[in-house]
């Protein structure tokens, strides 16, 4: 899962939450039909065939236009991440193919022992002063029982190159377990990476804190949110997005990716939300959703039905029975 431009160019998702003298708990609503921006693409560059799309994430790049990074699974060499490219504005469909632009590398610790089948998972790129951050998950970590979460930057948003710490490796920071799908907001001086994990066994959404977006350190982890509508197990507790408009932080959360559920948390912590569903705001029927704040308006993602690619609807945010909705964002 990804967060990258929304921190910057978005004031109701700023980095410090605005002073303002009223919170409107709000509820989203996908607001029209979906249309295409990626397929599933062939890839000749590594002799296999169309993989399944599945994690992906938005940005502008230096260049002015928008890129979608996907993950593809299933391919001959295992998982590895696709670019496309869109126009200045975000509104566009069927966004151009750009080719295999990242996979794991061994030397940096990535894809521990997982044979001829190579591991990257969920790109999310944070934007901050001109500088590209990508996270990712780099898939079993030499230390066997858990999973990495893993580092590379950019000055132009295309090209990227690995954080190292002081044993060449790319990750910030391990588990617990099968640790992956990071997402990152700032939340006044601190940088927030949300990310999916498994706690005592169970699936959870756990969260990490560091003062500096890049490198370490990162605080220990805490878990914000954990079963509910969606279940208990791993699997039903993936692709965490936290967004945060008047007064409130949202938090989606995924099912199996080929369930189309998502669950919306909301609430005033950033660092729990609810337990259960004590704090469910609703459920949207989309998987592995962005939202993304583009041209003064928000948007979702969502998988294609059969992991064929990745489609965008507008998002609306309606205020909760009995709020005003004069203020209602676009």
């Amino acid at each position: 899962a990804c967060l990258f431009v929304l921190t910057l160019a978005c004031p109701a998702l700023a980095a410090s939450p605005p002073g303002r003298s009223e919170s409107i708990p709000r509820t989203p609503v996908i607001d029209g039909e979906w249309w295409r921006v990626s397929h599933s693409p062939r890839l000749p560059e590594i002799d296999s065939g169309p993989g399944e799309v599945v994690d992906h994430c938005f940005f502008k790049a230096a260049n002015g236009k928008w890129q979608l990074w996907t993950q593809i699974r299933g391919t001959a060499i295992g998982r590895l991440f696709y670019r496309w490219e869109g126009g200045a504005k975000f509104e566009k469909r069927d966004w151009t193919p750009k080719g295999i632009c990242w996979r794991a590398d061994r030397k940096n610790g990535e894809s521990w022992q997982t044979g001829d089948q190579e591991f990257v998972h969920a790109p999310h790129v944070l934007v901050e002063n001109g500088r590209f951050l990508l996270y990712y998950g780099g898939g079993p970590s030499s230390n066997a029982e858990h999973c990495q979460v893993n580092l590379a930057t950019s000055d132009n948003g295309i090209d990227f190159t690995r954080f190292r710490d002081s044993n060449g490796a790319s990750r910030i920071f391990i588990g617990p377990g099968w640790a992956r799908d990071p997402m990152v907001l700032k939340v006044g001086g601190l940088y927030f990476n949300y990310y999916c994990a498994d706690e005592k066994g169970t699936g959870a959404i756990c969260l990490r804190t560091s003062t500096q977006a890049a490198g370490a350190p990162w605080s220990e982890y805490e878990v914000v949110s954990q079963g509910g509508i969606l279940g208990t197990h791993r699997s039903a507790q993936q692709c965490p997005f936290v967004v945060y408009l008047d007064g409130y932080f949202y938090l989606f959360k995924m099912a199996g990716s080929h369930e189309y559920r998502t669950a919306v948390y909301r609430s005033k912590n950033p660092r729990s939300f609810g337990d259960n569903d004590d704090q469910l705001a609703t459920v949207l029927k989309s998987s592995a959703s962005e939202i993304i704040h583009a041209d003064n308006r928000f948007y979702i993602s969502s998988l294609i039905p059969g992991y064929k690619g990745v489609q965008v609807a507008r998002l609306r945010w309606d205020p909760s029975p009995g709020q005003r909705a004069a203020s209602t964002p676009p």
